[in-house]
């Protein structure tokens, strides 16, 4: 049985292929490109710290995407919450948020950090998708991985409310992925938008939206 102490062992690589369109989530008016990277990692302890940023200058700056609607959804939307037993999606978690889409330039590898890749690293999924309050251990951890794995540009992980899922967190040093914005929907305020985020809310959550819409 894993005792979530890194085992120091380079993860094993999968490879996400040039065309990959890559989904995230992100503040509509956040001032920011949506395939930017992050280029300043909080510091361990901060409240507002996300579960995998790089602690280590070497592996530069960060980015989260998921492959699928439903992994944008579950990171950028659901990660720091339990879901409520109404079983209702509040406007406040959509308000002035928008989904961006991201083709993949180029092939690139990633850390595999979820599943059975996990046995191999001493980890299990209890210790990934922990709360909040895990988020420093689960920062430094990635952290050594990935400097234990040179090849990678990232890792790929198991979303916190819905562990069928997966999402990346990508790294700007080495050599930054590439990615192009091919469309960017508001969430309320876009028709599309609305299928898609709150659609997935509904399909893979259980959770309803009865708030108002423009």
């Amino acid at each position: 049985m894993a005792t979530n102490q890194y085992n120091e062992s380079p993860a094993d690589l999968e490879t996400v292929p040039a065309g990959t369109v890559l989904y995230r989530i992100l503040a509509a008016n956040g001032g920011y490109a949506a395939n930017s990277f992050n280029p300043h990692p909080r510091p361990l302890h901060d409240p507002d710290q996300g579960r995998f940023e790089p602690t280590d200058p070497a592996l530069g700056g960060y980015l989260y995407v998921a492959s699928t609607v439903a992994g944008a959804v579950a990171e950028g939307i659901l990660r720091n919450m339990e879901i409520p037993p109404s079983r209702l999606a509040r406007r406040v978690w959509l308000k002035n948020k928008k989904l961006a889409m991201l083709r993949l330039n180029d092939d690139i590898e990633v850390a595999a950090l979820y599943g059975r890749h996990t046995a191999k690293l001493n980890l299990d999924t209890s210790f990934l998708c922990c709360d909040s309050s895990g988020y420093s251990r689960t920062r430094l951890t990635a952290t050594a991985v990935l400097l234990n794995t040179p090849a990678a540009s990232g890792v790929r992980y198991p979303c916190r409310n819905h562990e069928q899922e997966t999402a990346l967190v990508l790294i700007s040093a080495r050599t930054p992925p590439a990615l192009t914005v091919t469309l960017e929907l508001h969430i309320l305020n876009d028709a599309k938008g609305r299928e898609l985020v709150l659609g997935t809310l509904d399909r893979e959550f259980g959770l309803k939206y009865a708030g108002a819409l423009p």
